[in-house]
């Protein structure tokens, strides 16, 4: 007889989301909108898809609706039927607001919402501590108070990071003791001015490397306290990546994590990186964190438990890369996948040595950078450069903390989801195609992606590309010829008549 998930018992995924109703915060994000579509594409007879939406920049919520679902990931969804994509209703609200800022009436429409998946987050690791603490803390506080009205809810889908407790160096599936009071901290951020509170921020946050990784943690203990009223999971994903196949090899729509290193990196613009050689990185495929998490919202439904159940996603040990071999990968890839628009050959200098990358950082950012600056100047046009490189400088800066820290993520719950997957949903909804996948095979179709979906540059492009990239090859080369030339003849022209009147005469 079939045992474990595969009993009569528990339907298949496809089955469950039949019918179901599901509200969604932060489903404009990287994540929030792979999850949609992932539903719409293998689970059609899903009946509504509440979405939380904000008027933007002047831009209101019915025409940032048509906007999303004009968004090239739902491109599969138009080919297989155009009309699931009505199943998304919006709701205009505002996750930095008390009530998530829906109304009376959006709020009854919810009464028969039976999946809550909470994507919302401001992911900035320099966002103001307030306005964190709006987003990434009280967001959830008010997401559970209209939780607990709803009747008919089945599971409570809160995604998290594993990097919400940095101080540990082993990351367990569980909740960690408090860093903060969370009802203390949104007191604080509506009461106190930004400026009082940016000035009490390292202090209050224990040292956290950004207001990011604390207001998530917070945001967790807010779920372990609601955990005996809700049917809540935590999920933990590690750095999302762009997807291994789905919806599109290579799929991706920002340039965080390892897609900004390849994009910069490709570009030529960096020339010197602070950053640990040894340290190692975990990435996680988008499609394997939207498969599991959809694996994981599913068997809590099916299979209620009185426990909170944590799942870090994060790929196992053997499978993370270290920063060398990280940029190793990335300079390769920049002579197979040029981009259209290098400015230099793609190579940087890489170095632990805070007083030297500060050297560096002169002499092959900013004095370069403002050289180009004044060109650009001259020819009329924007100058950019210095601007870019100061954003990137800043940008790698945050990320320093990570740069010189290893994590042990432990991941038992996350792997198991798989043995817990029916026969009949392997093929839509297995997820352990990363563990398998050639290393080098990931970050060429990542880097493809970031090319194609990112950048907006066609294959067709590539043998110019290529040339390019050869041209700069060239004078590169010829560059460092001359100048290593040009020492070598000063050295002998210095030392040389030094020593013919030692030692000739």
């Amino acid at each position: 007889p079939p045992e474990g998930m595969n009993a009569p018992e528990y339907p298949a995924i496809v089955d469950f989301f039949r019918g179901r109703e599901i509200f969604l915060t932060g489903g404009t994000g990287f994540l929030g909108k792979a999850i949609i579509e992932k539903i719409l594409y293998s689970c059609p007879d899903v009946k509504r898809i509440y979405l939380l939406l904000r008027c933007k920049r002047g831009v209101q919520v019915a025409d940032r609706l048509v906007k999303f679902k004009n968004n090239q990931i739902f491109n599969r969804i138009r080919e297989k039927d155009e009309s699931l994509l009505d199943k998304v209703i919006p709701l205009a609200g505002d996750s930095m607001c008390l009530k998530l800022g829906l109304s009376d009436e959006d709020v009854k429409r919810l009464e028969n919402v039976s999946v809550i998946i909470n994507s919302a987050a401001s992911v900035r690791f320099d966002e103001p501590l307030g306005q964190a603490i709006f987003m990434n803390t009280r967001s959830a506080q008010e997401l559970v108070l209209i939780a607990e009205h709803l009747k008919n809810l089945k599971v409570l889908v809160h995604i998290s990071t594993t990097y919400c407790n940095p101080s540990y160096s082993v990351i367990e599936e569980k909740i960690y003791p408090p860093l903060a009071s969370w009802r203390e901290a949104i007191k604080l951020a509506e009461s106190l001015d930004r400026d009082t509170l940016d000035i009490l921020a390292a202090k209050y946050m224990d040292f956290q490397p950004n207001t990011y990784t604390f207001t998530k943690s917070l945001a967790e203990q807010i779920m372990n306290e609601y955990k005996d009223r809700l049917p809540i999971i935590i999920f933990r994903p590690s750095i999302i990546t762009p997807s291994v196949k789905e919806p599109f090899v290579g799929w991706v729509d920002n340039f965080n994590g390892i897609t900004g290193i390849l994009a910069v990196g490709g570009s030529g613009l960096t020339r010197v990186l602070y950053t640990s050689t040894e340290t190692t990185s975990n990435f996680q495929p988008l499609d394997v964190c939207v498969r599991s998490l959809l694996v994981a919202t599913w068997k809590r439904a099916v299979k209620p438990s009185p426990e909170m159940t944590v799942y870090n996603c994060a790929c196992s040990k053997e499978k993370e890369v270290s920063g060398k071999d990280l940029f190793a990968y990335c300079y390769a890839l920049a002579a197979e996948l040029p981009f259209n628009d290098m400015v230099w050959l793609p190579n940087a200098t890489l170095t632990s040595c805070y007083f030297f990358y500060k050297i560096c950082l002169f002499l092959l950012h900013v004095f370069p950078g403002a050289l180009m600056d004044s060109v650009f100047r001259l020819l009329g046009k924007k100058p950019i450069v210095l601007n870019i490189m100061r954003k990137f400088h800043f940008a790698s800066s945050s990320l320093s903390y990570f740069m010189f820290r290893d994590w042990l993520f432990v991941n038992d719950n996350c792997f198991d989801l798989m043995n817990d997957i029916r026969n009949e949903d392997l093929k839509e909804f297995g997820f352990d195609f990363y563990e398998t996948i050639n290393m080098w095979d990931y970050m060429f179709l990542a880097s493809h992606g970031g090319r194609k979906f990112l950048l907006k540059q066609k294959d067709e492009d590539l043998p110019r590309a290529k040339r390019n990239y050869r041209i700069f090859w060239l004078l590169d080369r010829g560059l460092k010829l001359i100048f290593a030339i040009s020492v070598i003849y000063y050295l002998i022209n210095s030392i040389y008549p030094i020593w013919e009147e030692k030692f000739v005469k």
